[in-house]
């Protein structure tokens, strides 16, 4: 069986440190003050057994952020009811926040049987429990009776906690190493090592890491589990670390341990709030409180995005703005605690670790984002469906499994393109749309272009090339539009000229006709042929759609006949001759150097000569 995590929960002085080490022969008590005093203060740990370890939590109220710390990422609650008291309000802060991580799994015990006055007092307590467990994860959970002084019921909670984390579902993994650190420390001859619960991936000795939130990148000189030297760890392991380099100094509860590049420490995210039923707390705008995740804790502001304030029971998106830097991932649950006094009010999920900055449109979306994942899914791919993202880059974005985004498209209706781009069929539907009337109404407004070119239709629209190709390859494929080399038209699309925009072409081309070789530069024909300049110009670039005329240089425009015989002209010449200079080409046209040298330029980029030296040889166009 894989590595489990059980951990305690109950109110101080119910005999929570005794029954753990009733179970395992540890007394997890390692502090003096904590051993002067009789009560667990910091978190301490021991093992069931090779495979199961126990953390066992401080009970008092001042001690709740290490409670919090140490039940962040276990698998199993042991909580712990003494049977003089019953349920007592650290019982009950205790199983909220249980709740609130979502912890699946539990076992009940009821402790000091022994101070019980008779077994009929025992079944009132009993009956307390299962009220209070009613409807929750453990309802139907095992209620062991036990007594640590006769060892009444110790070997049947043991069997049944081993029973119970039989049964365990773990957390899905993530596809990367995540290890949240609980305790630091330093060992003469090692240096830091930090102790934690690896809750996603795995990591060999030897491999290179990252500490956040302080970006640190490292190396695990070493690891132990259980006390036992390893080489390897995965998720469930708890793990002993010892760290390459890192001053202890630089760690505290609170950092993680990570793959490299896969997490970030933010400040600000999109969550998703609900308060418990019976907090006597009321969230308001910008309210400030102690935010519990994983195993640190930190001051935060509550930034409510539609109502003006929060009570018992409610849930609501809101944005929460941390005073330090957290280390967070999509998905993860967390607490909130009051501010002064604490306590715990409620919890919830993280959604976006990277809302939108402007205030209306981190209020807009994070009123409209799903809690559900599956739909969550949609609702960002939604918004991002003219810049959508593949399986991959979104699993990077979720900061989760390739597995986890296939699932999440299976159930929310999404689907993936054949180079796995995610997009909603409606929104698809929409673009393609959107498309066809950007074309059509490009048409109408420059009726003598035979094309919108690609990189216009897809500027405008705001659509990723990968995309845009995807789209046009579609709208090909169904004949709805024309894609070539010139740009995109719709099917059936023609220039059409007017009776007078006809008349004034064809005056240009009968000009451009009549020089031949040497024809007038663009700012001698509005003059020639009586038209302004901007509609000379409109008409030679709807000429050339039409490959009636050729720009052969800025500003230098020959009727396409012309070039035709020249190239006839070429090669004819080169049947007889290996090469051409300049002179003889201004022979051959009657054209002079002014004019040569750009058509010469010309033939050259069109492959119909190539340059060698001072001279030009048949090119490609005419060996052909």
């Amino acid at each position: 069986m894989a590595q489990l995590v059980i951990g305690t929960a109950g109110h101080i002085d119910h005999g929570k440190t005794a029954l753990v080490e009733a179970l395992t022969g540890t007394n997890t008590d390692r502090m003096e003050e904590e051993k002067l005093r009789g009560m667990t203060i910091d978190l301490g740990f021991a093992f069931l057994s090779n495979e199961i370890t126990i953390i066992d939590v401080p009970g008092h109220e001042r001690f709740i952020r290490n409670m919090v710390a140490g039940v962040s990422t276990i698998h199993l609650v042991l909580l712990v009811v003494a049977a003089d008291d019953g349920i007592m309000p650290q019982t009950r802060e205790h199983f909220n926040i249980l709740k609130l991580l979502q912890i699946h799994r539990g076992v009940i015990a009821i402790t000091k049987t022994d101070l019980a006055g008779d077994e009929e007092w025992l079944d009132l307590v009993e009956a307390e429990i299962e009220e209070m467990a009613a409807g929750s994860f453990l309802e139907g959970a095992p209620i062991i009776r036990t007594s640590v002084t006769s060892g009444r019921g110790i070997d049947e909670l043991k069997t049944a906690l081993q029973s119970s984390a039989s049964d365990v579902i773990r957390a899905g993994d993530r596809g990367f190493f995540r290890h949240q650190i609980d305790r630091v420390f330093s060992k003469k001859g090692f240096g830091s090592v930090v102790t934690g619960t690896v809750i996603s991936g795995a990591i060999r000795v030897g491999e290179e890491v990252e500490i956040l939130p302080t970006g640190l990148r490292t190396k695990i000189r070493g690891m132990q589990t259980h006390s036992q030297e390893i080489t390897e760890v995965a998720t469930g392991d708890r793990a002993a670390m010892n760290l390459a380099g890192v001053d202890a100094a630089r760690l505290w509860r609170g950092c993680e341990v990570a793959t490299p590049g896969k997490l970030r420490a933010i400040h600000r995210f999109i969550a998703h709030i609900n308060l418990l039923d019976d907090t006597r707390w009321q969230i308001k705008n910008r309210q400030r409180i102690h935010f519990h995740l994983g195993t640190s804790e930190v001051l935060a502001k509550i930034i409510l995005l539609g109502d003006r304030r929060l009570s018992a029971g409610n849930r609501a998106n809101v944005l929460i703005e941390c005073e330090q830097p957290v280390v967070a991932a999509t998905d993860d649950c967390f607490v909130i605690r009051s501010y002064s006094p604490m306590e715990t009010i409620g919890g919830g999920r993280i959604l976006d670790v990277d809302p939108p900055r402007r205030s209306r449109d981190y209020r807009s979306w994070g009123q409209q984002v799903a809690v559900d994942p599956s739909q969550r899914l949609a609702d960002f791919v939604n918004r991002d469906c003219r810049q959508p993202k593949t399986v991959d880059q979104w699993a990077r974005v979720w900061q989760t499994s390739r597995d986890s985004i296939l699932k999440y498209i299976a159930d929310s209706g999404l689907e993936t393109s054949t180079s796995e781009i995610i997009f909603l069929p409606a929104d698809r539907q929409r673009l393609l749309k959107d498309i066809v009337d950007f074309i059509k109404q490009y048409h109408q407004k420059n009726p003598y272009r035979n094309y919108a070119s690609r990189d216009t239709v897809r500027t405008a629209l705001k659509l990723a090339p990968h995309w845009f190709d995807d789209l046009i390859a579609e709208l090909a494929s169904e004949e709805t539009i024309v894609s070539a080399s010139g740009g995109l038209a719709l099917s059936g699309h023609s220039v059409r000229m007017s009776v007078n925009d006809q008349k004034a072409a064809d005056s240009l081309i009968q000009v451009l006709r009549d020089g031949d070789y040497t024809p007038p530069a663009l700012n001698e024909l509005p003059e020639m042929t009586g038209l302004n300049p901007s509609r000379v110009s409109e008409l030679l670039h709807i000429l050339r759609e039409q490959s009636l005329v050729v720009e052969v240089q800025t500003g230098i425009w020959y009727h396409q006949p012309v070039i035709d015989q020249l190239i006839k002209e070429l090669q004819q010449y080169f049947k007889t001759n290996e090469s051409l200079k300049v002179g003889d080409f201004k022979e051959l046209t009657g054209t002079t150097r002014k004019t040569a040298i750009p058509l010469l330029e010309y033939c050259d980029s069109r492959e119909i000569t190539f340059r060698v030296g001072d001279a030009r040889e048949a090119g490609r166009r005419l060996n052909g």
